[in-house]
């Protein structure tokens, strides 16, 4: 009997895990060869930094976090620091708390009434661009802005920049966000041909957003971008974020490793899900990376993708949508579970069978 159990689990093993689809497989071309599979369960099992039973810090900058303190993935925690005057720190994000509305671009303005309606990431904006003196390339950086209307009526909010004018294009000049609505805005940043530090300030309506920018010749860099894959960029809940990322080197070619932070986050900062990969990179790279959602709520969320390489940070973002599971995908999870108990009791019944004809055999050995 105990044989046939041991069958009977084996037979399991084997009919099963060819079904589990893994969420993540995070290979490390740049030096171990661990391999991280989180087939469902918990979101951070593969990315505590503990999946080949060691332990890694993480640290504020690959969360993106700015201010407070966080757990560090080891049982320790990571103290992030203060926000600035005007800014409170909301899930690790210094976020608007007091507005101080312009009177335009070059405008001082007074005093405005907080609108608790209204909340804005990031609260500031810090790059490093680069540019290939030999080549005369400059290096272009979208970052995005996500506005959100926590309250019950449209908003019109206009989109303007101070400071900026040489090195920033606006995707937009106003946007509308209905109630309960996150929008997102894009801002171009490009390097001028020049060593330089600038400094400006992004408008949405009354909120400033500083942006400090960094310019330096650098003979290579690298533009990055996440694309979400999944129908409508909606996933069903416990379903799989489908995305495809690419990575694009610019200027002089060269063989390296980079680190990939990947963070899974909602529109107020709270983070869900991080993972770090190296990968080795010497020409444009398009491959694709799935992200269990585990038992994420329903909602909209963002992922951002962060490429770290010598010299600067190529980073890039997009949002996806938690939506309940669909009748379809029910369905299907049903009938996956009925076909595998048919299956074992399929397989129940062949080891009751074999081993009544073996004692029948027996019998008539005996005999």
């Amino acid at each position: 009997m105990r044989s046939g159990l041991i069958i009977l689990f084996l037979i399991f093993i084997i009919f099963y895990f060819p079904n589990v689809k893994a969420d993540v497989i995070s290979v490390n071309s740049g030096g171990s060869n661990s391999i991280c599979i989180n087939s469902g369960g918990s979101l951070e099992d593969c990315f505590s930094g503990s999946e080949a039973g060691v332990c890694t810090v993480t640290t504020c900058s690959a969360l993106r976090y700015n201010c407070g303190s966080v757990d560090d993935g080891c049982g320790g925690n990571l103290y992030c620091g203060t926000c600035s005057s005007g800014y409170t720190c909301i899930t690790g994000i210094c976020a608007l708390s007091s507005i101080g509305p312009s009177s335009g671009p070059g405008g001082a303005g007074g005093p405005s009434s907080y609108n608790p309606s209204i909340s804005i990431t990031p609260s500031e904006i810090n790059l490093t661009l680069s540019y290939n003196n030999v080549t005369q390339m400059s290096q272009r950086i979208t970052e995005k802005i996500y506005v959100t209307n926590n309250g019950d009526s449209i908003q019109n909010l206009s989109v303007s920049q101070n400071g900026l004018d040489i090195i920033t294009i606006l995707g937009t000049n106003s946007i509308t966000v209905n109630p309960h609505e996150t929008k997102e805005v894009d801002i171009d940043f490009i390097s001028p041909l020049k060593n330089e530090d600038i400094t400006g300030t992004i408008f949405i309506d009354g909120y400033k957003i500083p942006v400090s920018i960094h310019v330096t010749s650098n003979p290579l860099w690298f533009d990055s971008n996440i694309v979400i894959l999944n129908k409508n960029y909606q996933v069903s809940q416990g379903g799989t974020l489908k995305t495809t990322v690419e990575l694009i080197p610019q200027g002089e070619k060269s063989r390296l490793d980079v680190t990939l932070n990947y963070v899974i986050k909602d529109s107020s900062g709270k983070i869900f899900l991080t993972k770090s990969e190296t990968v080795l990179i010497s020409d444009k790279m398009n491959f694709e990376r799935d992200f269990g959602t585990g038992a994420l709520p329903l909602g909209n969320y963002i992922i951002s993708l962060e490429l770290v390489y010598p010299g600067g940070i190529a980073p890039s973002s997009a949002q996806f949508e938690v939506v309940p599971m669909s009748f379809g995908n029910l369905l299907g999870v049903m009938l996956f579970f009925l076909i595998m108990l048919i299956v074992i009791v399929a397989i129940i019944i062949v080891i009751v069978l074999i081993r009544r004809k073996r004692r029948e055999n027996q019998r008539n050995i005996n005999v």
